[in-house]
């Protein structure tokens, strides 16, 4: 798709982003920010979702420091939980009825540990006080409308398995599901924690903590209500023991991961069926990382690498340009971000971005300072108090501060807002 001539081919498309081979579907940039943040602010709407995950980073008070903060994460669709029909609904209900759940805690027991061996990690042990727990919780969605968001975790309750606690819940519907086969339902929710297609704003925090070194018991809990919504908890944790074999900064370290927008080093064949092009293969000094994103290129002509980390001369991105980016390679222990096949754009050259996938509202704190793509301050304010979809998070590079988009080349800080 791209013509080749003697000197650098520069892509001028201001406004259409880069379609490429990048495996799976390419999440183009949401255009529901306002673009005059200084004149008029949105909120967002409000939607009948039923699919939703949520992943509670490590209970800190368990871990290093005395913290309570917990960084939750709802993810949520426009899918219908139940069927229109009289008819659809005697078959859902009739099908999800059937599912043995007993069997498909086991089932997701196993995958879980699959997944791991995969990333050559050591297995998890099931204990009877966290898969009561864990069944405690998702019994409790039931009668509460659906996954918490943590709101009724207490780490308390999975003594002594409470040091490096973590908790992934969700919730999906029969209808999506598909299937009473207990290893085809784990694999769906397993799949769905490490590639959150449902999280208005993955960090990939379900996957890292699935895939956490330092913790070392699991306990998983199901629960069907009767409109065939179907609630999964995975409970995560340490005993004195355990956690007593491991340095507490790098048990910190590890728990910092939840703060990037992209996921850990990883793989996991059922999410990675379909990339089967050489930019998504593993070797030495080339490893791959997810990101839910993109990048945006500063006021220059922006070189591209290939997949060796050797600059390219057919191509070249255009300055101020906005690319789409399904993942970042490190290439000889440097980040690069994956924007078309064999074409990456260098860390250092491009500010990159994550996308919300249904776009998710802020409330400014203070009159916040405005930012453009560069992280320079740009002399406008938004009032306190006013409320903006936000449709892509960032780190300012100036600041390295996290700033959300509220309009076009238009930033506000996280220390000036709140989210709702």
């Amino acid at each position: 798709m791209f013509s080749k001539t003697k000197k650098t081919a520069i892509l001028l498309a201001a406004s259409a982003l880069l379609a490429t081979s990048l495996g799976g579907n390419l999440a183009y940039a949401d255009t529901t920010a306002t673009t005059n943040p200084t004149v008029s602010n949105t909120t967002k709407n409000s939607d009948n979702s039923s699919v939703a995950t949520a992943t509670n980073d490590n209970d800190q008070e368990n871990v290093v420091q005395n913290s309570t903060t917990n960084k939750d994460n709802q993810t949520t669709s426009n899918t219908d939980s139940s069927d229109t029909t009289s008819t659809g609904t005697a078959t859902t209900q009739a099908g999800y009825q059937k599912i043995d759940t007993a069997a498909v805690r086991v089932a997701m027991f196993s995958e879980l540990n699959r997944l791991r061996a995969q990333n050559n990690l050591q297995p998890l042990t099931s204990v009877n006080v966290l898969n009561s727990y864990a069944q405690s919780r998702t019994d409790s969605f039931i009668n509460s409308g659906g996954v918490d968001n943590h709101a009724g975790w207490n780490s308390a309750n999975m003594y002594p398995y409470n040091l490096t606690a973590e908790e992934n819940i969700a919730q999906m519907p029969y209808s999506m599901l598909g299937t009473t086969d207990p290893t085809v339902i784990a694999q769906k929710i397993t799949n769905e924690f490490y590639s959150e297609m449902y999280d208005p704003e993955p960090n990939y925090g379900h996957r890292k903590n699935m895939l956490n070194p330092y913790v070392n018991f699991v306990g998983i809990g199901v629960s069907i209500s009767n409109n065939g919504m179907i609630y999964f908890s995975q409970e995560m944790g340490n005993n004195q023991e355990t956690y007593s074999k491991y340095d507490a900064s790098d048990v910190y370290a590890y728990y910092l991961t939840n703060d990037n927008d992209y996921a850990n080093v990883s793989q996991y064949d059922i999410a990675d069926a379909k990339k089967t092009d050489a930019d998504y293969q593993n070797r030495d000094n080339y490893k791959t990382a997810d990101l839910r994103g993109g990048v945006t290129t500063k006021n220059q002509v922006t070189h591209l690498y290939d997949r060796y980390g050797t600059q390219r001369t057919d191509l070249a991105l255009a300055p101020n340009s906005e690319w789409i980016s399904d993942m970042i390679a490190i290439i000889d222990g440097n980040f690069y971000y994956h924007v078309c096949t064999n074409g990456f754009v260098a860390a250092d050259d491009a500010l990159p971005w994550a996308t919300f996938l249904a776009g998710s509202t802020v409330r400014t704190t203070a009159n916040a300072k405005v930012y453009d793509n560069s992280g320079n301050y740009t002399g406008n304010t938004v009032g306190t108090g006013t409320e903006w979809i936000v449709d892509r998070r960032a780190v300012n590079p100036l600041t390295n501060v996290k700033m959300y988009r509220i309009g076009t080349n238009a930033w506000i800080q996280q220390n000036q807002l709140q989210q709702l």
